[in-house]
């Protein structure tokens, strides 16, 4: 049955399709979601060589516009008069942004001279935002242009309950509210594993950049295999620091030992999260760590550490993981060393993850934006 009332809903990102990041991963679930249950939704997103400037996927509409690549991301600069044809095109009720950029303040100043609701989710704060050398010392401007943009949106999203309450201690007025990432994956039941041998095997999934801190993580590798010589450790991803990380391997003498994947489509890297024997999640910043809560539906144990906002959202220590010290090697040590003696912790461990992971089922996050989208509208007399 139709729906009574469908909406037009824009979503702006950066990173959608192919998705590069877990942003993009998080609009490729809510989007088609939105699209089932009877909305139009259309995503305004980056243009690489070879793509079309329309085309439609998953009953979505996908407008790309100019783009160039920048600090290994692929940064999009569209002009007021593309936006504004787009958003003839698509009547929006509404628009979501998902990316921080140059992007997102063009389409906040289109969308307020047409008086459009806006709706943001906080996938990235300023800390990772200003990674990359040279853009360290715009640190604290980027920070006030984060809390500026916040404040003119009518909604902003937070996917972890403390950095919603982080977000309105720096001074965002606007309305915040804890809407998890969601999650698709349906477990290791239903996912041929990744060819391993028998021995204890650690997988880490993402960026490599330096906010990933995987030097901490191959230094505690190096650590475990001291204890565990056969152990093996994975890293899925692809990002600046690869060749320094590769570098520090040979350093460390664990070379033979780590395997670098590259970048992995979700099909194969579900491969690998049924195959591993844990999860660790090494980051420095981190909103809520997507690839955590990935490991998690298949049912692994996850160690993060205490710096990840969302770290005790993802893991109740002792229970389904472990929360270590970013700033202690031995601790992240201790804690693989422990596990790779104790096959049975790990099996428990991860039918609690597992337990955990159910809050990020896809159709209740939908659901949830699609209340939050219907609460702005009403706020602002459009409902």
């Amino acid at each position: 049955m139709p729906m009574a009332n469908p909406l037009s809903i824009c979503m702006v990102s950066d990173d959608f399709l192919p998705a590069a990041t877990g942003v993009g991963t998080h609009i490729k679930l809510l989007a088609p979601g939105l699209v089932r249950l009877g909305h139009r939704v259309s995503v305004v997103t980056t243009r690489r060589k070879g793509e079309p400037e329309v085309e439609q996927w998953e009953g979505l509409t996908i407008y790309r516009v100019f783009t160039v690549p920048a600090y290994g991301f692929y940064q999009a600069l569209p002009s007021g008069r593309t936006l504004r044809r787009i958003f003839e095109a698509v009547k929006p009720d509404l628009v979501h942004h998902h990316y921080v950029g140059y992007m997102m303040m063009r389409v906040c100043s289109i969308a307020e001279s047409l008086r459009l609701p806006q709706v943001s989710t906080y996938h990235f704060s300023s800390e990772v935002l200003t990674q990359p050398l040279p853009m360290r010392p715009f640190a604290p401007l980027v920070r006030r242009l984060l809390v500026s943009y916040n404040n003119r949106f009518n909604l902003v999203i937070a996917p972890s309950q403390n950095l919603a309450l982080q977000i309105a201690s720096e001074g965002v007025r606007t309305p915040v509210r804890f809407i998890t990432n969601p999650v698709v994956f349906g477990g290791s039941s239903q996912v041929t594993p990744a060819e391993r041998t028998s021995d204890f095997t650690v997988l880490y999934a993402g960026r490599l950049g330096q906010e990933k801190n995987i030097g901490y993580l191959l230094k505690a590798f190096a650590g475990l295999l001291k204890q565990a010589p056969n152990a093996v450790l994975w890293v899925a991803g692809r990002g600046p620091e690869g060749p320094a990380l590769q570098s520090l391997c040979t350093q460390l003498g664990i070379s033979d030992k780590v395997a670098f994947l590259g970048f992995l489509d979700h099909p194969t890297l579900a491969t690998y999260y049924a195959a591993c024997d844990v999860f660790v999640l090494p980051s420095l910043v981190e909103t809520q760590g997507l690839v955590a809560m990935e490991a998690m539906r298949f049912s692994r144990p996850v160690i993060v550490t205490k710096a990840i906002v969302s770290a005790q959202e993802l893991v109740e220590h002792g229970v389904n993981g472990y929360i270590v010290d970013p700033g202690s090697v031995q601790d992240l040590t201790d804690r693989l060393v422990h596990l790779a003696a104790a096959p049975a912790l790990c099996q428990a461990m991860g039918v609690a993850s597992y337990a955990r992971a159910e809050a990020y089922r896809p159709e209740l996050v939908v659901a949830a934006t699609e209340a939050a989208y219907r609460e702005v509208l009403a706020r602002v007399g459009r409902g």
